[in-house]
């Protein structure tokens, strides 16, 4: 049913759909990695596209195919709306994500061939029989979708394709949704793949498509000074584990997890440093009492963070880092939340650090349900998380080099 699962839409569900399309507000339509913008001779044309498919659907009958009137619509119009993100669409009460394997295991159980690619499938029913959902081979729908994302034109007219097989991209299709929100399907879609997971042991994740995709990219040859540093085997796993992984919060985690990895050690040489203080033949009691206080203060995570940054950042170093890319100025020193002032001295700068390092960690490690606090939800958050991984992974990296021990 894959290839052909949007022929399976509801024709009621389609002409609801097609009711509420509007070109309001669209400024700018994404076709292929290429920010098309709406002006007037592309209104004009979108206009008029919308208005002859939404005549043809609004005459269809039980039993009409839909497809037939595909020839009304350009790319612009599937971008502007069937497509819902990078990785997803919806028409009337069907959706399709892209989905692809998350292991060799995975795809050699789905994936048949080597130059030609037999395509295996899934199929889901309900316990009244009805389809549920369907993982296998992409529609001809999304295809015509992100087509363009998978192709470059060349002036001469040529077509390089960007993957030498696109088909190892697959699809999860769900069917009679049209009641469900974004986040009920998104819900959904975890659920399904969960379950194929446990029944199958068949891992997917979602492929999102990216206008780097298209990129010729480059072949350079660099050459850099190395000299062996003896990073300490642990932290350097996690600094390795969070280079590899993709998923924003467990690659933010595992940067964390190398700094968090020295903070026992801070509060050692904390608390050895104070003890310095202390005449061990003739003890103040009351001064012992102040420094075990002031232990007791540096042993919660906020102080812990702050402690191993304060010994291993070099701050002139890190202002230099930050103000190399606007970027990071703007996300970093210009944000609303947790922003970082370098006009301030050494000590505050470190403090901003560690609200911002902290708070983020939290709201991604604390998620949890029946609480307000620290709730960091995917889907609105996975961009923010996403841009304060450059920092993180920078302060990791000058953790471990400056902390790390034989």
């Amino acid at each position: 049913m894959s290839l052909y699962g949007h022929t399976y839409i509801n024709i009621d569900s389609l002409k609801r759909w097609v009711n509420t399309l509007s070109l309001d507000g669209i400024q700018s339509v994404d076709v292929g990695g290429y920010n098309l913008e709406i002006k007037d001779e592309t209104k004009e044309l979108l206009e008029l596209q919308l208005q002859g498919f939404s005549e043809c659907i609004n005459r269809m009958h039980e039993g009409d195919d839909w497809r037939k009137y595909q020839g009304i619509i350009s790319p612009a119009f599937y971008n502007a709306f069937i497509r819902m993100d990078n990785s997803s669409i919806r028409m009337g009460d069907f959706y399709e994500c892209l989905i692809e394997p998350s292991n060799l295991k995975t795809y050699k159980k789905i994936i048949k061939g080597f130059d030609y690619l037999d395509i295996g499938a899934i199929h889901m029913k309900d316990s009244a029989g009805n389809t549920v959902a369907s993982i296998g081979k992409k529609s001809d729908l999304i295809w015509a979708v992100f087509h363009e994302y998978f192709i470059n034109e060349n002036e001469d007219g040529t077509i390089d394709h960007v993957y030498s097989n696109h088909e190892k991209y697959l699809s999860i299709q769900l069917f009679n949704v049209e009641d469900l929100t974004k986040e009920e399907i998104a819900a959904r879609v975890n659920e399904i793949l969960l379950h194929v997971s446990m029944v199958y042991d068949m891992d997917f994740k979602v492929f999102e498509v990216n206008s780097l995709i298209k990129c010729e990219g480059e072949a350079p040859i660099l050459r850099v000074e190395y000299t062996p540093t003896g990073f300490e085997e642990v932290p350097m796993f996690y600094l390795s584990n969070a280079n590899n992984t993709d998923d924003e919060r467990f690659k933010y985690l595992s940067y964390y997890q190398v700094i968090e990895y020295f903070f026992v050690r801070a509060q050692n040489y904390y608390f050895l440093d104070e003890l310095k203080s202390i005449d061990v033949n003739n003890v103040n009691h009351n001064e012992l009492r102040k420094i075990l206080a002031n232990y007791k203060k540096v042993t919660n995570e906020r102080e812990a963070l702050k402690l191993v940054l304060k010994s291993a950042i070099d701050i002139a170093k890190l202002k230099t880092w930050i103000n190399s890319n606007s970027e990071y100025i703007d996300i970093y020193c210009n944000s609303q939340n947790y922003k970082i002032d370098l006009s301030k001295d050494d000590k505050k700068i470190i403090s901003n650090i560690v609200e911002r390092v902290y708070g983020y960690r939290c709201s991604i490690a604390h998620a949890k349900g029946d609480v307000e606090e620290y709730i960091a939800v995917p889907i609105i958050s996975r961009e923010i998380i996403a841009a304060e991984i450059p920092l993180v992974k920078y302060l990791a990296y000058e953790v471990i080099k400056k902390c790390s021990e034989e």
